[in-house]
């Protein structure tokens, strides 16, 4: 910590509102709090506790009419950031407080190449040419771990991984070194190791005298990177304090149960007890590759290797999880096998028959089968659309309904996934992150599929949530019999759910075995790493400094 200790943010007697169809909800309810110069403070609590909404109206990002502040002030260097002219607060957002949001394609444009939009923000804020932005932008991608920087300067967003996309995102707030960093869930879609990284170069920030307000629900992020914390919960602060003295010695009881619903790997692995059967899916020797392009004439200079020669099977009635470093191939082998990427080559078979090759009409049959659950619910679930329409979209196109009014089938599903009747009438907006998820669980199994792929689909979800929703997958795996292919960079959530592990690099296998062998007995030494660098809140060994 530095030894200015002033205070760089001032806030008092915050509260925020949103209006809903019936009511007024209060998100932050008369909130006040300080940030030191210098310090990480992070702010935790659930799904719905008001510390997202608390990061956004700082800065005033809460969507208009829908949510309004209602009171409070926000002093930040002299200046009442909810009062200042808003085309004021704009020259103030990026150079002096940076956000970095949960969602990256919040944040990024879709159509415009990543270097394009690094450059671009650079001469917006900094008397630097053309080729000088390039340059600092390549560095940048090195710096938060994006692999052959220079090349990817040229794709697109969508070109990259869900962590690769955080990833260009975190590059873009970093590079203009502001004063304070709102950091919203940046790291939830990230592996440990490049969780690592990041926090370097926040720490490095943070010692050029930034001073950082870290929302997060995970609490081993916290003890790794914070040196204050409070603790929110249903818009109100609970608890605030020292990081060791919250952790030794929590004052209130819901911060205890934040802590104690921390996953660990000391937690006892699954038991893997399946009768041995024909594959439910076979890939074998299976390449994705995706060519990088470069110029005019957009000739094809080389080739972005997602999934290199992989082979593997998934067995009825199995939980197999894949994990590996953002960037490592999990999410892209998921998507080759449900038709989402094409293959480049090799074969995947679906009870004997090969899904390669095939068009969107030849695949339909097949599509019942095999569903996912996608790690950003919000982004999967069509904001015009009910509750209804989005559960019985699917059963339509497959004559699935036999006749049965759309309603019933709706309500079973949400009873399914533990969300009341009335729920179908929403909209997705109108729904907590925890709640989002259960309503995609939902929306796969309204297919009865034999297969759902579940990409990072807990990631972003705070940890007795995310108990609930492992439970929920665990019980609907009993009641109907489901594989589930968990692709997932957390190893403590492996651990609990699956049956076997699969661990990738570079799009490639090196490990692969029972889960309790491959996590408490690890052979390669990339698992091992893996290992290591699991946060475990409470341990002064994983606390980091720079």
């Amino acid at each position: 910590m530095m030894s200015e200790t002033k205070n760089l943010l001032e806030v008092r007697n915050l509260s925020v509102e949103f209006k809903t169809e019936d009511t007024i909800v209060r998100a932050v309810d008369n909130l006040s709090f300080d940030l030191k110069q210098g310090e990480i403070l992070g702010i935790v609590g659930e799904s719905g506790s008001g510390k997202s909404v608390t990061g956004m109206s700082l800065v005033r990002l809460i969507p208009d009419p829908i949510g309004k502040i209602v009171s409070g002030t926000a002093n930040f260097s002299g200046t009442d950031l909810l009062k200042i002219p808003i085309d004021e607060l704009k020259k103030i957002r990026g150079e002096e407080i940076g956000i970095i949001f949960q969602e990256p394609m919040t944040a990024l444009s879709p159509l415009v190449k990543v270097g394009k939009q690094i450059v671009e923000t650079l001469q917006l804020h900094r008397e630097i040419s053309k080729e000088e932005a390039w340059g600092s932008g390549i560095e940048w991608l090195k710096k938060v771990g994006i692999p052959e920087p220079e090349e990817r300067m040229h794709s697109f967003p969508f070109e990259f991984s869900g962590g690769m996309r955080q990833r260009v995102m975190i590059a873009l707030v970093l590079m203009l070194e502001p004063s304070v960093i709102i950091a919203d869930e940046p790291t939830t879609a990230l592996d440990v190791t490049t969780q690592h990284q990041i926090f370097e170069l926040i720490l490095r920030v943070r010692k050029e005298e930034s001073s950082v307000i870290f929302i997060t629900h995970d609490m081993g992020v916290i003890w790794q990177l914070c040196d204050r914390v409070m603790v929110m919960e249903k818009a109100k602060k609970v608890e605030e304090g020292a990081l060791r003295d919250l952790f030794a010695s929590p004052k209130e009881e819901y911060t205890k149960v934040l802590l104690a619903s921390v996953p660990r790997l000391t937690d006892e692995a699954k038991v893997c007890d399946l009768e041995k059967k024909p594959p439910l899916v076979e890939v074998r020797n299976l390449r994705t590759w995706f060519p990088i392009k470069k110029g005019i004439f957009s000739k094809t200079v080389g080739h972005v290797k997602a999934v290199d020669d992989l082979s593997l099977d998934i067995f009825p009635g199995e939980t197999l999880a894949v994990v590996g470093e953002s960037g490592s191939g999990k999410s892209t082998l998921g998507r080759t096998i449900l038709g989402l990427e094409r293959a480049t080559s090799g074969n995947i078979a679906y009870r004997g028959d090969s899904l390669i090759g095939l068009n969107r009409k030849e695949f339909l049959p097949f599509r019942k089968n095999l569903q996912i659950i996608f790690q950003d619910p919000f982004s999967s679930l069509n904001p015009r659309m009910t509750i209804l329409d989005i559960l019985t979209e699917g059963m339509e196109e497959h004559g699935m309904l036999n006749g049965e009014p759309k309603q019933e089938l709706a309500v079973r599903l949400l009873e399914e996934v533990q969300l009341e009747a009335d729920h179908i009438f929403r909209y997705p907006h109108e729904f907590s992150g925890g709640q989002r998820q259960r309503i995609c669980i939902a929306r796969a199994l309204s297919l009865k599929p034999e297969l759902i792929i579940c990409d990072e689909a807990v990631s972003a979800l705070d940890v007795t949530i995310q108990a609930q929703v492992i439970e929920l997958l665990i019980k609907l795996q009993e009641n109907y019999g489901l594989s589930y292919m968990f692709i997932s960079h957390d190893l403590s959530v492996v651990k609990k759910i699956s049956d076997r592990t699969v661990v990738m690099k570079a799009g490639s296998i090196l490990e692969q075995g029972q889960t309790a062998e491959v996590i408490g007995n690890p052979k390669h030494e990339y698992t091992q790493s893996l290992l290591n660098a699991v946060p475990v809140p409470g341990e002064e060994s994983c606390r980091l400094v720079v």
